[in-house]
Order: C-alpha cells, then sequence, then structure tokens
C-alpha cells in the first residue's frame, strides 16, 4: 500500500464524521470548534498531509502556526509520520519564529535596521538605565514598564498611538526612549516581531507576493490570539476584505480561552466568520479522552457563559460513581482528606500517583497541601512552579528571620542586605563582606558598625545600614514567629517593594504567598512551634523531604489551574471552590472576567479521564484572618443531581479512608498499609525530627473515641472570641476541653462554653 493509500485508509478509519469534514474541506475560509480532548491535532495534521497528498499543494506554500515550540514539533512529527519524510514539510512553527524568519528574509524593506532580538534581560537593563538617568527608579520598576508596554504591544496595531492615552504620561515618555535606544542598537524586542511583521505585509507589494506564494494557511489555538495576530492573518489572507488564498483554516476552543492577562482575545475567535466572511463551522463535539459523565459536569458548567457558543462535548466512554463535591470545615481537613486519599493510591500496586493532578487557582494555595503531603510522607511535584518555601519572597523573608536565630549567617546576609533596595550598591556590598572576612568572629550588626564608623562612607550609606539593622531592634529568637515576620515585613515595606517590583499580576500571586506565610506561622505556632528556631527547623525539614520527593517519578503533581491546560490525568482534584478562590476576588463584578473564570473552570474538568473530586471548605485564613467562605458559583452551576455532594465537617480519618476506598473501588480497607513517617537525609538532631512528626500528628489525628461530638478542625462559635477552629481535644473524666484557634489567638477552654457553627 503507497502512502496516500496508507493515508486515506487513516482517515477513514481513525476519523470521526467531523474530523473528517474538517480535513477535507477543499477551499475557503474554514473554523473548526474543537472541544477538549477531541483530536485537535490530529485534524490540522492530517488537513496539510490531505493538501500534500490528495491535491498536490506545494508544501512551501502551506504555513502552520501555532504558540509553542512542543506544540509545533508534534504537529511536525505526526505530519512526518504520514508522509514518510521530513524534506516535503512545510512550515510548521510559532507566530514568532515566522514573523523572524520574513524579518530577516526581507530586512531590506523594513524602515529599520535588524540585527538581532533582545531577550528579557537586555530589555530590562535599557529599561534600568532609562529609568535611572532620569531619576524615576522610585516610581518605576523596570519589570512594570516592560510589561505595561508588552502589554499594549499585544493589545493594539499602533501602540505608538495607544500609549500616548495612557494615564501615566511618563510612561510615554520611558517608552519613546526605549524604542529610540532599540533603534540606534539596531534591536528588536520579542512583541517587535509581530508588529514589525505588521508593517512589512502593510507594504502593498511585498503583501501581494506572499498572497502570492502562501495559498493555505492553518492556525492552531486560536482563541488564544491576540489583536496584532488576527491582523496579521488578515493582511496575509484578505485582499479588499475578500479571502484572497485559496484557504485559511483556524482551529480553537473558545471555552478554553483563559489568556487574557496576556493579551489573548476571545472575540478573536467569535468574530472569525465575520472578519473572513463566508465561513464553513465544523464542530468536533467527540471527546476521547474523558468519561461522559466528566463531560456531563464541563457542558453543565460552560452553558453559564452568556456568550458561549453552542456545543455539547459528547464520549462513548462511561463511568459510576466518579465524580463527587466534598465540603470541608477548613483548608487544613480539605488537605489532610486528599493526602489521606492519596495514600490508598500510593500503596496500591494498580494505580499510580503521577496519574492524579491537584489544581488550583493560585500558587498560594499550594502551601497547606504540600504540608499535608509531607506528613503523610507522598511525594509529590510543582508543575510550572516552585514549591512554596522556594519561592523568592518567601526565601526572602525567611532569610531575615535566619540572621535573627544566627547573625553570623553571611549567605542570609548576603540575600537581603539590599533587599528591598537600600541604595548600598554593588561596592557597598563588597565591602561590607570584605570586613567581615576580615573580622569572621563578628556579627552582621558589628559589621554594620564598623562601616558607619568610617569616616570616608557617605552619608547616604550610613543610613541605609543603619536602617538595614535597626529592622531587627526589638527581634529575639524567642520572639513569637507571626509577630516576628510581621514586623520584619512592616519596616522592609516589602509590600510595596512587591507592589513596585513586578506587574499587577505577578505582584497579586506573590503578595498572597506572604500572607501564607503569615499564616502558616500561626498554623505552626497552634501546633506548638513557639520560637523563629523552631519554625525554621521545621520549614527545613519539609525544605529536605520535598527536595528529595521532587525527583520521584512516581508523584502526584499539583499546579495551577492555568498550568494544566493542555494535560490529561486519569483522576483530578480541583480545590479551593470559594468565592473570591475561584472565581478570585478580582474577578467577582465584571462579567467578562467571571466568564473567563469559568472557562478556566471548564477547562480544569476537561483534564480529568477517569475521575473528578470538586473540593471546598467552609473557613479558611486568607489574608491574615479566618474567614467563613461561600462555595463557588461555578458549584451551583452544576445541577445538584448530576453529581453527590457531601458535608465531611465531622469526618474522622477512618471516614475519610472508608469514602476514598470505595470511590477508588479498593475493598480491602483493612489491608491498606500506613505510610511511613517522614524521612530527612541530612544528619540532623533525630530528636528534632521526632518532634516535629509528633508535632504534625497531633495537629492531624482526630480522637478515636466516640466519646465527644467535637472533631479537630471543626468551626465552633465563642460568644467573646467569635468563630475559630479546633486544634487539639482533651477529655478528663465527665468534661471536655478544647483549644481553639481563634482570630485573637489559641484558647483553651471548656466545651461547653463552644457552639457549632
Amino acid at each position: 500500500m503507497n502512502t496516500i493509500d496508507t493515508f486515506n485508509t487513516f482517515v477513514a478509519t481513525h476519523l470521526n464524521n467531523a474530523q473528517r469534514q474538517a480535513v477535507n474541506h477543499e477551499s475557503g475560509s474554514l473554523l473548526v470548534i474543537a472541544g477538549a480532548g477531541s483530536g485537535k491535532t490530529r485534524v490540522i495534521t492530517a488537513r496539510i498531509t490531505n493538501l500534500i497528498l490528495n491535491h498536490q499543494v506545494n508544501p512551501s506554500s502551506i504555513i502552520a502556526l501555532t504558540f509553542t515550540n512542543k506544540a509545533a514539533n508534534e504537529m511536525k512529527e505526526r505530519i512526518t509520520h504520514f508522509l514518510g519524510s521530513e524534506k516535503t514539510l512545510p512550515f510548521v512553527g510559532t507566530f514568532h519564529a515566522y514573523c523572524v524568519r520574513l524579518l530577516k528574509q526581507y530586512r531590506n524593506l523594513l524602515p529599520v535596521a535588524f540585527e538581532t532580538i533582545l531577550d528579557a534581560d537586555d530589555q530590562q537593563k535599557i529599561i534600568k538605565n532609562i529609568l535611572k538617568k532620569n531619576g524615576l527608579q522610585k516610581q518605576f520598576s523596570e519589570k512594570n514598564v516592560l510589561y505595561q508596554i508588552s502589554q499594549i504591544k499585544n493589545r493594539s496595531i499602533a501602540p505608538e498611538v495607544d500609549i500616548a492615552k495612557y494615564n501615566e504620561p511618563l510612561l510615554l515618555d520611558i517608552y519613546k526612549k526605549y524604542e529610540q535606544e532599540k533603534l540606534v542598537s539596531k534591536c528588536l524586542d520579542f512583541d517587535d516581531l509581530l508588529l514589525y511583521c505588521l508593517k512589512l505585509l502593510k507594504n502593498e507589494t511585498f503583501q501581494l507576493l506572499h498572497q502570492q506564494r502562501v495559498r493555505h494557511l492553518l492556525v492552531d489555538e486560536y482563541q488564544d490570539t491576540n489583536v496584532v495576530q488576527h491582523e496579521l492573518l488578515k493582511l496575509m489572507s484578505l485582499r479588499n476584505h475578500n479571502l484572497i488564498i485559496d484557504s485559511l483554516c483556524a482551529v480553537g476552543d473558545e471555552d478554553q480561552s483563559i489568556y487574557s492577562w496576556r493579551g489573548a482575545t476571545v472575540t478573536n475567535i467569535r468574530n472569525f466568520s465575520q472578519d473572513f466572511s463566508d465561513t464553513t463551522i465544523v464542530k468536533i463535539e467527540q471527546n476521547y479522552r474523558s468519561i461522559q459523565e466528566v463531560l456531563d459536569v464541563a457542558n453543565h458548567v460552560i452553558v453559564h457563559n452568556k456568550t458561549h457558543t453552542p456545543k455539547k462535548l459528547w464520549s462513548e466512554k462511561h463511568g459510576t460513581n466518579r465524580i463527587h463535591v466534598l465540603n470541608f470545615a477548613s483548608e487544613y481537613q480539605e488537605a489532610d482528606a486528599i493526602a489521606r486519599a492519596l495514600t490508598l493510591i500510593q500503596t496500591h500496586d494498580q494505580k499510580k500517583l503521577s496519574d492524579v493532578a491537584i489544581l488550583y487557582r493560585t500558587h498560594a494555595q499550594s502551601r497547606a497541601l504540600e504540608e499535608a503531603l509531607i506528613k503523610l510522607s507522598i511525594p509529590y511535584r510543582i508543575i510550572g512552579g516552585v514549591q512554596f518555601y522556594d519561592r523568592m519572597e518567601i526565601r526572602d523573608l525567611l532569610a531575615y528571620l535566619k540572621l535573627i536565630v544566627n547573625p553570623y549567617d553571611r549567605i542570609s546576609c548576603a540575600r537581603i542586605i539590599n533587599v528591598p533596595a537600600r541604595t548600598l550598591g554593588q561596592k557597598s556590598e563588597e565591602q561590607f563582606f570584605t570586613i567581615w572576612d576580615q573580622q569572621p568572629l563578628e556579627h552582621f550588626k558589628e559589621i554594620a558598625q564598623r562601616l558607619m564608623d568610617d569616616a570616608s562612607i557617605t552619608q547616604s550609606k550610613k543610613h541605609a545600614l543603619f536602617s538595614f539593622i535597626s529592622i531587627f531592634d526589638d527581634i529575639t529568637p524567642d520572639t513569637v514567629p507571626s509577630q516576628a515576620l510581621q514586623n520584619i515585613i512592616e519596616r522592609t515595606r516589602y509590600v510595596a517593594y512587591i507592589k513596585d517590583a513586578y506587574e499587577k499580576e505577578e505582584a497579586t500571586e506573590r503578595l498572597a504567598n506572604i500572607d501564607e506565610l503569615v499564616h502558616a506561622c500561626e498554623h505552626f505556632q497552634e501546633s506548638g512551634t513557639n520560637t523563629i528556631q523552631q519554625l525554621l527547623e521545621n520549614i527545613a525539614l519539609m525544605q529536605d523531604y520535598s527536595a528529595q520527593a521532587a525527583h520521584e517519578k512516581n508523584a502526584v503533581l499539583l499546579m495551577t489551574l492555568h498550568a494544566a491546560k493542555g494535560l490529561e490525568f486519569d483522576t483530578v482534584i480541583i480545590s479551593g471552590l470559594e468565592e473570591g478562590i475561584f472565581p478570585t476576588s478580582r474577578s467577582l463584578y465584571v462579567q467578562e472576567s467571571i466568564e473567563e473564570e469559568r472557562r478556566l473552570f471548564y477547562v480544569g474538568i476537561t483534564r480529568a479521564r477517569e475521575r473528578l473530586l470538586l473540593t471546598c471548605a467552609k473557613h479558611r485564613h486568607t489574608y491574615g484572618h479566618m474567614t467563613e467562605q461561600q462555595r463557588s458559583r461555578f458549584l451551583d452551576d452544576i445541577p445538584s443531581k448530576t453529581i453527590p455532594r457531601h458535608d465531611s465537617f465531622f469526618w474522622r480519618n477512618h471516614d475519610t479512608i472508608t469514602f476514598f476506598s470505595q470511590w477508588f473501588g479498593l475493598t480491602t480497607i483493612g489491608t491498606i498499609k500506613q505510610p511511613a513517617p517522614l524521612q530527612v537525609k541530612s544528619t540532623s538532631s533525630a530528636s528534632l525530627k521526632h518532634r516535629v512528626t509528633a508535632t504534625q500528628q497531633v495537629s492531624a489525628e482526630s480522637p478515636s473515641s466516640g466519646v465527644t461530638d467535637w472533631r479537630i478542625n471543626q468551626p465552633v462559635k465563642h460568644t467573646q472570641f467569635g468563630i475559630g477552629i479546633i486544634k487539639k481535644i482533651e477529655q478528663r473524666s465527665h468534661q471536655t476541653f478544647v483549644e481553639v484557634a481563634f482570630k485573637t489567638g489559641t484558647k483553651k477552654i471548656s466545651a461547653d462554653f463552644l457552639s457549632k457553627v
């Protein structure tokens, strides 16, 4: 059987009717609405192969554009498999890669000379110099400026006009100087590649030449295109608003448009048939990934978007008892239950932890989950991010705490002596540590004092050093950790530093991590960690374990919902489904933002092949306070008859194990192995390890006796102290005493003075 016959047999036997329609559509404009898991890559690669083999189209006249090199490489491999050779491949690559190709080939037509492409570091250096020359370092950060310029460039085909309308006049001046610096350096930045290609295509002679050479255009993930990319496509394919090339095919799914913060414009795919007249629309709704019950949930959710284009995913796969909603008392009970569920998979020969993903809306949510996994010795890896205690802002603040415990810690001092910036400069830092090398028995405050006593040091440097050591005033190793941390955050103005240094989206995420660190300190204190020394020891043990677990191949995967796009797993757990968390508080009052959040939830649901668990908590610590949470509106989008919902407030460990054993189809509950205690590779004190493990067990275990109705992590109410969470229960004769974490602190009181929430 020859290549053509083999390919045609594949199309006839391996593609469904909608897929074949998209592949065989010969000419004109085509929009393929490819639902999640519907085999869109198979369609777009088969369409390219069909043009080459059955219609004798020259591969050099075909351009296929996508968004990642990974996707492009996968498409090339599939086309090569069909054709049997790489020599006949058309161009398949990212928008930016194609634009570089055109700009280099036709550089003589560009309005400016172009030799190199700036990377992110080079861009920051240019902006940093501009800010320094104009005395604007305190008003702007280079990262924030670059983010704002990039956003405007991605959303405008004439950024020089739109940036002039911006509310910050100084930004226009910085932008002009930035563009001038690139001009004299003969450089373009990443965003310029699209914009200068746009200028190239506006040259009528070149546009005609391009349209004569490129007769077939295909674009993958069209829902992720921005304003400039959409305009590029129009210039490549239209003349006088009519399609001039042989075929144009856009493949995408508006229900998976989740990147507006990166400039993606969902209206591009919604308005496609208006911008490209006589468009044929093909909907591919059969899903090959998930069971029908998962798709039913996804379908119920997405129809609540008012601007949703109707489609209904369906599958030939079916299952029973595969989806549940669990409502917990707190984020700690939520994390602990998830971890205990994973112990069943961990100890079962036929199931793999790597087939499970825990998804959350923001990185800050990983902290409680990580600690619960570490406590039960479950290996995990974070995808698209770093482990909580390894994040930059967390390491900065922990470095301050380390310097309190050990004032001779040069590594920690080097990290934060100029963070946030104190105008010390590199030379001053070098001088500081040179003196320390000469005086190794002195601590950092004494070295700073030596420099301040030096007559050759300027007053501004002396002031910077004084402000640095003043941060540590009245803070000792025995200071309550959360109070010490709050003092450091306030005295360093660390929050303002983060807001100034990063664009809004990233700054918000980093600030959420800081709030979570403060809450982590409070949580450790409730479990008996009362000093900074103990806190740092506990964190060190967790970091050591997570570093070892990160190398495990069979590890559960943790990631944000954005990072999960394009991935799939047997079991998906989506945690934190509460108003203000998912959807985020920033989106609550903007319809477009709510709809994008709902699309993100839809993406998360459709990652699941076999099982889906949705969780929420009634109480959660947010922004330093324990708040009563309202379940996410997205859960209300799902009819209650569709999936079982469980209030799990009073579940004991046995209840949790029983529930998940039944859900996973494991009938021999009594034979389940208990996980080994946390193992530490380092030679740290054995008694320390015992103390940490014991402390964690005390905070997690529920009493096995049926004497009391009170449960660990149960929310309760006191007439004076308000709402709190039970952390410890003690039975004395016929009376029950409990330790409860209130906003004002942990109190040990008789249970008679408490009421259930």
